[in-house]
């Protein structure tokens, strides 16, 4: 009786999840849904190897839960070596992030999908490092190389005695996108393409791809910044090779253990005095070519105290869905800093009403949100002047000279080091203003 209840329940999950799919295939053709039934059965199979050879109990070392519902959220269109060729059409969410939303302030449409035209051998490994050992928590690879004129993607891959797959790097150069997997058994699971960075790999030039592991994720730097996170899916500890695949050529891996990451020069964020404030030109007069690199993280030259004032000047973009600010403790992605303000307007209401959302991240964790729901200045293609004052008890939020939004301390202001913005804004400029 128990061997037939256990067969049930599990015909029952997978007719619940071929159900759920063919409810989301509404007005997709018998293609498209057969595609997407596909791509269910796959991620069904995925989901049971991982469970059968990499059970909860030992995959990650007790770090981390391995709820592959958590980790593997993005769909799956087939990896580099596994294309069924058929776009996803579901949502896709971005691993979580060192340094992100509570909701996940930025993402990016759909994959296009694994078609390609790819006639080169990018399948070739032209890398190896082998007898990898000790791999914990710090330790860093560096991979640097040139990309072939001809090239249309490449991979680094990180792989366990058995041949399975931790982390499948993949950039694929012709659709501008990089895709994040793991594969067990020869099976991939979810892909993950989602990224507030964009795409910075370019045929003929050299590229340096760091990849940092850390105890609940793999950080991923990008030829000098921080690209996204792919979260655990196999016991990183049991890794023991690095290959290289695909049309790149002079290539070299080296390893190092780092305290904190990434390492790179980063902007100081310029101070004026009130006065200068005031004799700021409109942001009309702006040149597109002025905007900064996004996602934005500047280095605050003194504590942010009372009296002090952070201008932010930008334009939304035109289809916006949010963005978000961040006063924290440092500008590194790992350890994770503390973030004694996040302010993340989101624009899903029509009519000019937007949620503005408040919290801080603490002790690992994100605490109370505040929210209120506000007929603002923001709009699609508009510029904006966002000013966040430190007052004696709170910051306040205004926007075009309009009181927004106010966030009352919950640690000391002097602990913020570093500003950092990312979402759905071009970013003109960003300034402090010295207290009187």
């Amino acid at each position: 009786m128990a061997v037939f209840a256990f067969l049930a329940l599990s015909i029952g999950d997978d007719l619940l999840a071929y159900g759920t799919t063919l409810l989301g295939c509404g007005g997709l053709s018998w293609t498209e849904c057969r595609s997407q039934l596909a791509l269910t059965r796959n991620q069904r199979q995925f989901e049971a190897l991982l469970q059968r050879y990499y059970p909860q109990s030992d995959a990650f070392s007790g770090s981390v839960s391995s709820n592959t519902n958590v980790h593997s959220c993005c769909d799956t269109a087939g990896s580099e070596e596994n294309d069924p060729g058929a776009p996803a059409t579901q949502p896709i969410e971005m691993s979580t992030e060192s340094i992100d939303s509570c909701d996940f302030a930025y993402q990016e449409a759909s994959s296009p999908g694994s078609i390609s035209l790819d006639k080169s051998s990018s399948t070739e490994v032209v890398h190896t490092v082998e007898n990898i050992t000790e791999v914990s928590p710090g330790l860093c690879f560096v991979v640097t190389g040139t990309i072939q004129l001809t090239c249309e993607r490449f991979s680094i891959n990180l792989l366990l005695k058995n041949g399975d797959v931790a982390l499948h790097f993949n950039p694929r150069l012709p659709q501008n996108y990089i895709v994040r997997n793991c594969r067990v058994k020869g099976c991939w699971g979810r892909e993950e393409v989602a990224s507030p960075l964009s795409f910075n790999l370019h045929r003929g030039q050299r590229f340096t791809v760091q990849v940092l592991v850390t105890d609940r994720e793999f950080l991923i730097c990008v030829n000098g910044r921080h690209f996204n996170a792919f979260r655990h899916r196999l016991p990183y500890r049991k890794i023991c090779t690095l290959e290289v695949k695909g049309d790149v050529r002079e290539v070299s891996v080296d390893q190092c253990y780092m305290e904190c990451y990434p390492q790179l020069e980063l902007e100081l964020v310029r101070q004026q005095s009130p006065e200068a404030t005031v004799a700021v030109l409109p942001l009309r007069s702006l040149p597109e070519a002025d905007g900064k690199p996004m996602p934005y993280t500047g280095v605050l030259q003194e504590p942010f105290t009372h009296g002090r004032k952070l201008h932010l000047y930008g334009r939304v973009k035109l289809l916006p869905h949010s963005f978000y600010v961040n006063l924290q403790s440092s500008a590194y992605v790992w350890p994770h800093p503390n973030i004694l303000f996040h302010l993340n307007p989101r624009f899903g209401s029509v009519g000019g009403r937007h949620v503005i959302c408040r919290n801080s991240w603490q002790n690992g964790k994100w605490e109370r949100e505040e929210r209120s729901d506000n007929v603002t200045d923001f709009a699609p293609g508009k510029p904006f002047h966002l000013q966040i004052a430190c007052t004696d008890v709170s910051y306040q939020v205004s926007l075009n000279d309009k009181l927004i939004a106010e966030f009352i301390f919950r640690d000391n202001p002097r602990l913020v080091e570093a500003v950092y913005i990312q979402g759905d804004i071009k970013v003109f400029d960003v300034v402090v203003e010295t207290a009187y």
